[in-house]
């Protein structure tokens, strides 16, 4: 905010956008609740400039993923794990160059699309840590998707809408599906088999055959990037 002028304002849109594409998910916490940017400015403060409808509810859930060899697999077309990597960064925030970047989400995703050996652009959208607002738009920029302190444009032109170019939380992310703390990333795989297998019901994205997970400990302390894709 005081870096880059940022108004303190600018971040409603992300948790616009979470509540509503959970709208319909019958596994979100928030899934008939219409959210609009009054309404998100109109909650109290947590603390300065966060206010209650930029963090995510803690809340209880299960998950399961079932992972096996390709020439174990019987299903037709199952989607397949395209990479998997990790990368960690200073404990302390006050030990890092710079407080407002993730490094170590860029390098986990940099890990991630050399191993899976495909490009940014390839990717049909991204079901990131939306703990709180302000991390979801850090993730964008750590993603390379906008420049520093210019990620929360993305939200505000509708550009992380379900039928903008770069979609997030496309089923309602941590902060309308709901935070399980440790199943939330199994509940982001979930999500993206979903898409990927044309089973998220109304949530359905247009084009989905390539999808980021991004899991995040701490403070961006540990960044975990998976990359799935359709089953041929």
């Amino acid at each position: 905010i005081e870096r880059y002028r940022v108004p303190p304002d600018s971040f409603a849109n992300f948790a616009v956008n979470a509540h509503a594409n959970a709208r319909g998910n019958p596994y979100a916490l928030f899934n008939d609740d219409e959210v609009s940017a009054v309404d998100v400015l109109a909650s109290r403060f947590v603390f300065w400039p966060l206010r209650l409808y930029d963090c995510s509810p803690i809340c209880d859930g299960a998950a399961a993923v079932e992972l096996a060899a390709s020439h174990r697999v019987q299903a037709k077309n199952p989607v397949r794990l395209l990479a998997s990597s990790a990368a960690t960064d200073r404990f302390r925030i006050a030990d890092r160059p710079d407080p407002l970047r993730l490094d170590a989400a860029t390098l986990a995703f940099r890990q991630a699309l050399s191993q899976a050996g495909i490009t940014q652009g390839q990717i049909d959208f991204y079901e990131v840590h939306d703990a709180f607002s302000i991390m979801a738009c850090m993730l964008l920029e750590a993603l390379g998707l906008a420049e520093p302190g210019t990620g929360w444009r993305l939200a505000a032109s509708g550009a992380i809408r379900r039928d903008g170019p770069y979609p997030i939380s496309t089923l309602g992310g941590l902060k309308a599906r709901g935070h399980p703390i440790g199943a939330t990333a199994l509940y982001q795989a979930c999500e993206i088999v979903q898409q990927l297998t044309g089973c998220a019901g109304v949530g359905q994205l247009a084009r989905a055959r390539i999808g980021l997970l991004q899991s995040v400990g701490g403070a961006g302390t540990t960044v975990l990037s998976h990359i799935f894709g359709a089953g041929e």
